[in-house]
């Protein structure tokens, strides 16, 4: 998936790979795990390490992660604070939105609820920052109570300098409302 790093190596790949060393800092982690070789049986003789950072793109997926805690919380200001003041809002049908509030607002008219599932999160660069992709399913009910269960979306959050500047959503929501 895009957005995760891992990365490993054995002796087979560099017989030369000696005197491995690993440190951590706030932001970085690195495991090492030894093993025996021709070349020496301790684990500063030969090695593999396996690292990970804390990457832009997984500080992005954490952002987006939040913004919908926040929102399933019902906690407008607390999702508000993560999206840039100069944020836009895109949705299904064009409807377009400069304010969470008024987003919230236009949704309240719409549906008495609506639950999102959050199946699949997908993170690469993009023009004017890194975006996030999320996938999954979302049920709810109309205002006259008819309800919806199984519509596929899809969200895409554009994040730069650590805030939600910009978000197009997607769904299937029409098709089940013809049904």
């Amino acid at each position: 998936m895009w957005g995760q790093f891992s990365a490993g190596r054995t002796a087979a790949d560099d017989s030369n790979f000696h005197d491995t060393k690993a440190k951590a800092c706030d932001r970085v982690s690195a495991t090492v795990i030894g093993h025996t070789s021709a070349m020496g049986s301790s684990l500063t003789d030969a090695g593999i390490v396996v690292g990970t950072a804390r990457t832009e793109r997984a500080d992005a997926i954490a952002l987006v992660r939040r913004w919908f805690d926040n929102m399933s919380a019902r906690d407008l200001p607390g999702a508000s604070k993560l999206m840039s003041s100069t944020m836009s809002i895109v949705i299904s049908g064009g409807y377009r939105f400069s304010r969470l509030e008024d987003f919230a607002a236009f949704g309240a008219d719409r549906y008495a609820s609506v639950h999102k599932q959050t199946d699949h999160f997908e993170v690469c660069e993009a023009a004017g920052g890194v975006a996030v992709y999320v996938r999954g399913e979302m049920s709810g009910a109309w205002k006259d109570g008819k309800a919806f269960a199984g519509v596929r979306w899809c969200d895409r959050f554009l994040v730069s300098s650590g805030a939600i500047v910009d978000l197009q959503t997607w769904s299937d929501l029409a098709e089940t409302r013809l049904r």
